[in-house]
């Protein structure tokens, strides 16, 4: 008889014994850690050399705007110019000069916002930091040094697009009202081509920064010197500092690129 109860208990539900404890349910089981290994080198890549590649890329972008809008402009004075006896001057205003003049300020503040971070980034003493190793230490320095030769070529680009466009926009303040002058005067007043005006390439350095080393000299650009320059020169200017950004660009590309390629298959 004992055997048969025994026997019966054993074929009834867990739960509708009651000499056994219920057993405790099966729990879902803990997370698996990963271990992600990486190195100096790669981890300053990700954090500050690709953000300051990201805004040295939307320079680019901005910068290629300017050629546009200076033929734009040139196109604006002769047809302005001849109206008022200047021919193709650039000082020869009229509504459409003055629209392409605020859309080429518009160019400035954005590209100016990305030089600073991006130089800021670069000249973190933690980018170059010693990492324990020779080899990666030198990789460092070298893509600051070619990213760094690529924000100067960027800076020459925005040096002439924004002292262009504060010339320009000077010449305006200066002869404004001028047509009243003429008539309280006696005089026509209007036709007078901008004089002395403050030089448009002055280096206007970022409060904060440490100089650039391979800053650029604006004056250099093949085809310009400060003062007076045509249309046709300062358009010559910008295509040949786009030019030669894109070499350094590409070089910086090239180091940056190996140096990704590696990362990954650690």
């Amino acid at each position: 008889m004992v055997a048969c109860v025994l026997t019966s208990a054993g074929l009834l539900p867990l739960a509708a014994r009651s000499d056994t404890t219920a057993a405790a349910p099966v729990g879902t089981p803990p997370p698996e850690i990963y271990h992600v290994v990486t190195t100096a080198l790669c981890a300053r890549v990700h954090e500050q050399v690709r953000p300051a590649v990201a805004m040295i890329l939307q320079n680019d972008q901005k910068i290629a705007k300017s050629p546009p809008l200076f033929a734009k402009y040139e196109r604006a004075t002769v047809s302005a110019g001849n109206g008022m006896g200047l021919g193709d001057s650039m000082y020869a205003q009229s509504s459409e000069t003055s629209m392409t003049l605020q859309q080429m300020s518009y160019l400035v503040i954005p590209i100016a916002r990305n030089i600073i971070a991006a130089q800021t980034m670069l000249d973190d003493a933690k980018l170059v930091a010693p990492t324990g190793n020779p080899q990666d230490d030198a990789k460092l320095a070298q893509i600051k040094a070619q990213l760094l030769q690529t924000i100067a070529y960027q800076n020459a680009s925005l040096d002439l697009i924004n002292g262009f466009v504060q010339t320009l926009q000077m010449g305006e303040i200066q002869h404004a009202g001028q047509e009243y002058l003429g008539a309280i005067q006696g005089g026509d007043m209007t036709d007078k081509p901008v004089g002395d005006s403050p030089n448009q390439y002055q280096d206007p350095n970022s409060p904060g920064l440490p100089p650039n080393p391979y800053a650029l000299d604006v004056s250099q650009i093949p085809g310009l010197a400060v003062g007076y320059n045509g249309m046709d020169h300062i358009l010559e200017g910008i295509n040949w500092l786009q030019a030669e950004t894109q070499k350094r660009e590409d070089a910086a590309g090239k180091t940056i690129g190996s140096v990704l390629l590696a990362c990954g298959k650690q």
